[in-house]
């Protein structure tokens, strides 16, 4: 994670015997080494797109050569034809009657439906191109073309969102292993909503379907991985600290550590009972090691991580620091009285459960080369 400048929240609660917290005072910890943000990943797979149309692929080359002559030479396709293959009309005429009978020609002439095959043909059918999508099969989110900057996603690194992973065990690196599966699956999501899909990876897709629309139907796409890039790659999106929220219901769970300072008060051995009654009340003192909030509940900060997305990591310098500050707050007690009961201090690792969801995610794809897709459109 980088390192910048920021000032880390630090506050100081006052508990009493009730255990209700009466928050005293608030100051400030000024640190350059705690991180301003964390890093979401989201693993995505490189592919390769073929888009044909089925008529196109079933016509032969004879076919296609006429297709093209009459979009370029119209008046005179029949005789270039001729000129460039060698054959007689004879043999040509079968072909022109087939492609009369289709539809495509009309004479020596494109029909209308054959001026759309003749485009299609130049700039659509048989094209390759490539696309980036996610492992989320069952939903539609963003796809990206070939311009997008991804990174390596090691094993080890943290935040990375499979949304495939149904919290049952340890997250599968893709949501399935075989990958003509994958291949066929990512088939399907994309023909369910073509038009929004292949426009951005196709860049005269739009262009040649202005009139009449896509016909899915008469259209067949074939996928497979590109094993040119190597390595799991994955999109890397910055969160900011007041990207984090500490509601209850979110999606994705961030345990923030935070250092509390106990000072608790006892009676010293043989002292008198009845000056049980005069202990002070228990101080707490906290830092907080995020820019998300000025004040904590201590009611909402728990003894164990709640996630094992930890953020921000504290290093020992930083962790030396904070507690060298908290021990500074402690002054000589204002009440004399004080100074009749023990006093123990007590440095406590505690956490606050702060979190995300996915729509946050989706708000912050606006990175160069990726594309929204609304599945409900």
């Amino acid at each position: 994670m980088p390192v910048e400048t920021t000032e880390t929240k630090v506050s100081c609660y006052r508990q009493t015997s009730t255990q209700k917290d009466e928050r005293a005072t608030i100051y400030g910890f000024d640190s350059s080494i705690t991180d301003d943000g964390i890093f979401i990943y989201i693993p995505v797979r490189y592919y390769e797109l073929t888009l044909k149309n089925r008529l196109l692929d079933q016509l032969g080359a004879f076919s296609h050569l006429l297709l093209e002559a009459a979009h370029q030479f119209p008046e005179h396709c029949i005789d270039w034809v001729l000129k460039v293959t060698g054959l007689r009309f004879q043999q040509l005429q079968p072909i022109l009657t087939r492609l009369e009978g289709l539809g495509l020609m009309k004479g020596n002439r494109l029909s209308r439906s054959g001026k759309n095959f003749s485009v299609w043909k130049r700039l659509l059918h048989d094209q390759k191109r490539l696309i980036w999508l996610d492992g989320d099969h069952r939903n539609d989110c963003f796809c990206g073309d070939s311009s997008v900057d991804t990174v390596e996603l090691p094993d080890d690194i943290p935040f990375v969102i499979r949304r495939w992973h149904r919290r049952e065990g340890a997250p599968r690196s893709w949501s399935c292993n075989d990958w003509n599966e994958d291949c066929e699956r990512q088939k399907n999501r994309i023909m369910r909503h073509p038009e929004q899909y292949l426009p951005p990876i196709f860049e005269h897709f739009t262009d040649c379907f202005i009139d009449n629309g896509f016909r899915s139907h008469e259209w067949e796409l074939t996928i497979r991985i590109a094993t040119d890039i190597p390595g799991p790659r994955a999109i890397e999106i910055k969160l900011n600290a007041g990207d984090l929220h500490r509601w209850a219901d979110h999606e994705y769970t961030v345990a923030s550590p935070v250092l509390c300072l106990s000072t608790c008060y006892s009676l010293p051995a043989g002292a008198p009972e009845r000056l049980r009654d005069q202990l002070p009340n228990d101080h707490l003192r906290i830092t907080a090691l995020n820019t998300s909030s000025d004040n904590i509940d201590l009611n909402c900060l728990s003894d164990t991580p709640p996630s094992t997305w930890v953020w921000p990591e504290i290093e020992q310098d930083i962790r030396e620091q904070i507690i060298d500050s908290l021990f500074h707050e402690i002054t000589t007690p204002d009440d004399p009285a004080e100074v009749r009961f023990n006093r123990e201090h007590r440095i406590d690792d505690r956490w606050q459960r702060l979190g995300f969801n996915w729509s946050l995610i989706e708000q912050k794809l606006e990175a160069k080369g990726l594309h929204r897709i609304r599945g409900d459109v």
